[in-house]
């Protein structure tokens, strides 16, 4: 499956937008779980993605899972990422994340929508 992203990649990518490469912010467990609850709202926005899994939507582990590819079309990675992204800032206490975070969750919907684009 070359070519395709493992949740490994996608956390990195996450990480890179929240300028913390070491994980010293957001641990593994709460951006897995961020991760997790974007593969959810995917599945909500676009069940027509999740044919033959929908009672069953992947939801990865930090201890077993970072070598797995990811259960997605390409082309919606990069709002999954951003969705995780701004998911662990609306976490965050800071007043000022919270309107990137909005931001970021409503670019997720727009691009689930609109087919990645």
């Amino acid at each position: 499956m070359a070519g395709y992203l493992t949740v490994g990649d996608v956390v990195t990518q996450i990480r890179g937008i929240l300028q913390d490469d070491s994980g010293e912010r957001w641990p593994d467990t709460k951006v897995y779980q961020s991760l997790n609850m974007g593969m959810l709202e995917a599945r909500r926005l676009r069940p027509d993605m999740f044919r033959g899994v929908l009672d069953n939507i992947p939801q990865y582990d930090p201890a077993a899972d970072a070598g797995t590819f990811i259960y997605l079309e390409q082309q919606y990675v990069p709002a999954l990422v951003i969705y995780t992204a701004g998911m662990l800032q609306a976490f965050d206490i800071e007043g000022v994340e919270d309107q990137r975070a909005a931001a970021m969750l409503s670019t997720f919907t727009a691009k689930m929508i609109t087919g990645g684009a």
